[in-house]
């Protein structure tokens, strides 16, 4: 399956995932720590829900429940209930992802590493999740350290940037500069102070 790589942004948007078994447990808790809204419905009180901030919504599943959601995960453990909650969410123009089923999804989800607000996904189009979870995890162990921290220290350097360099492309120097493995070294050694001080001097060679 040809897919399209994406990185969402769900703060404060409602997601439904219906079913609290094992993955739909998963799915909430990983949702929540996205900062989405996140709306759990089962027939029954799930029993491992612990760390998990959500609406939770005890009843058997009918179209209701998806009202207002921006994606839907159907994780119930009953295939024909899946395939009703997909159809459900198309006729919302919701996208959906229906668990352990691709061929019935509207998207994937690749297997991930985080470090901060680095972000590795890696996906195979539904082919293998196993695929992608042993290259997620070669990938994650030759990151670099700190590469979380450094990304902060560099979204803060960005904005400074942004109101002190009007031209676009010398903006793009810049900041090519500032994540470049020269710096990323800096860092290591010496901290941000040390990375915002390379700003400093890149600033002051504009004004010379």
């Amino acid at each position: 399956m040809k897919t399209y790589p994406i990185m969402m942004n769900l703060t404060g948007r409602l997601v439904v995932v219906v079913g609290a078994g094992a993955v739909g447990l998963r799915r909430a808790r990983a949702l929540g720590d996205a900062g989405a809204r996140v709306r759990l419905v089962a027939a029954q009180a799930p029993a491992h829900a612990e760390g998990i901030e959500a609406e939770l919504m005890i009843r058997r599943y009918d179209a209701s429940c998806l009202q207002g959601a921006r994606l839907v995960f159907a994780c119930s453990d009953d295939r024909s209930l899946n395939a009703r909650i997909a159809s459900d969410a198309r006729k919302l123009g919701v996208p959906v992802n229906v668990a352990d089923h691709p061929d019935d999804c509207d998207f994937l989800l690749p297997a991930v590493a985080r470090d901060g607000e680095v972000v590795l996904a890696i996906g195979t189009g539904g082919a293998s999740p196993a695929l992608a979870g042993s290259l997620r995890d070669s990938l994650a162990a030759a990151l670099p350290e700190r590469t979380g921290e450094f990304a902060a220290a560099l979204s803060k350097l960005r904005k400074e940037v942004k109101g002190a360099v009007r031209d676009s492309r010398r903006r793009r120097e810049i900041m090519n500069r500032l994540a470049s493995e020269e710096t990323y070294r800096v860092f290591l050694s010496e901290g941000p102070a040390a990375v915002r001080e390379t700003l400093r001097r890149l600033l002051r060679e504009d004004q010379s």
